[in-house]
């Protein structure tokens, strides 16, 4: 029974250094938002992509150990929470599965905290290049249309944008 708990030890332990190399990720890519670097930014994108790759692989074995341990335990649930498991261990090991699990929601808290922020700032970077072509154009209505076409008939603008 210990060396599958280790091995669950393991893996959140690797989880949580994935989840940490992903949250300093978002922190480059979020200077990169802010200092308007594209290229920074699809590379910071691109390393993201990279690490929530691995993220679902750690999380595809750290579910594949829960199951066996649930096995092992004679768990009704064979998909258990770290909670539920934390319940039937050794106390040595479910103090150490605790600190693990509130590890890995504290930095998936920060995760969400801070692509909400990016989400934001892309968001606002966006609506003000809209509104400064809207104003350089002097047009009425929207430059793009959702589908990303130009519309058929602009209103009147200072630039004629059209090739």
């Amino acid at each position: 029974m210990d060396e599958i708990i280790e091995q669950l030890l393991l893996v959140c332990s690797q989880e949580i250094d994935a989840f940490n190399q992903l949250l300093q990720t978002l922190h480059q890519k979020q200077r990169a938002i802010v200092e308007g670097e594209i290229e920074r930014l699809k590379q910071h994108v691109s390393q993201e992509n990279e690490i929530i790759a691995r993220t679902r692989e750690l999380e595809a074995d750290r579910l594949a150990v829960t199951r066996e341990l649930a096995r092992r335990l004679s768990l009704e649930n064979l998909n258990p929470r770290l909670s539920e498991i934390v319940e039937q261990v050794e106390e040595k090991y479910a103090q150490r599965l605790r600190e693990q699990r509130n590890l890995l929601r504290s930095v998936v808290e920060k995760i969400q905290t801070l692509n909400q922020s990016n989400q934001f700032l892309l968001n606002y970077s966006l609506q003000f290049i809209d509104n400064s072509l809207k104003m350089l154009l002097h047009s009425e209505g929207p430059v793009y249309e959702k589908n990303g076409k130009v519309p058929d008939e602009p209103s009147a603008k200072i630039v004629d944008h059209r090739v």
